[in-house]
């Protein structure tokens, strides 16, 4: 959370001329609340469970689009393998977690969580989402341009 996903998602989307899949903008439409609001009525379980939907039907029926699976995906197994064996190209945002934190907090659609919680999270999933991922980028002091074109070159790279 606060790497960068949403703003990157819709930036690369455009420059390749693909669908977007957000996962939150996805639970928007579909719940018609916030991921922080579901995490709030609903609970962070319920949440998570929502968010390992939204990626699964997207790896289902979304060929070809940038998909900006929610951070909490990498708490199930099952779904980093389909993300390693059934894409084309998977980018790995990070950021440090004080910038996450305060990215996150700023956007006022995540739920609240303290900054030793936001570390822990990272800290907990950081190898799950490394083992997905084709390339990783330390967003911290890149704006969503840069980041933008740094994902393209390495996805031209590694086209078949």
């Amino acid at each position: 959370m606060g790497a960068g996903k949403s703003t990157v998602g819709r930036l690369l989307a455009d420059r390749l001329e693909r669908p977007l899949v957000d996962s939150d903008i996805v639970i928007w439409r579909s719940m018609g609340m916030s991921a922080a609001d579901v995490a709030q009525t609903a609970g962070v379980e319920r949440l998570h469970e929502v968010e390992a939907l939204v990626l699964e039907r997207a790896l289902s029926r979304s060929a070809g689009a940038v998909i900006t699976a929610a951070a909490s995906v990498a708490d199930e197994s099952e779904l980093v393998e389909r993300l390693r064996r059934g894409r084309d190209f998977v980018g790995l945002l990070t950021a440090r977690p004080d910038e996450c934190f305060k990215r996150s907090a700023a956007s006022g659609h995540r739920r609240s969580m303290t900054a030793e919680e936001h570390a822990e999270l990272l800290g907990r999933r950081l190898e799950s989402y490394r083992r997905a991922a084709d390339i990783e980028l330390d967003t911290t002091s890149l704006d969503a341009i840069e980041v933008t074109e740094l994902l393209i070159n390495a996805i031209w790279v590694s086209w078949p």
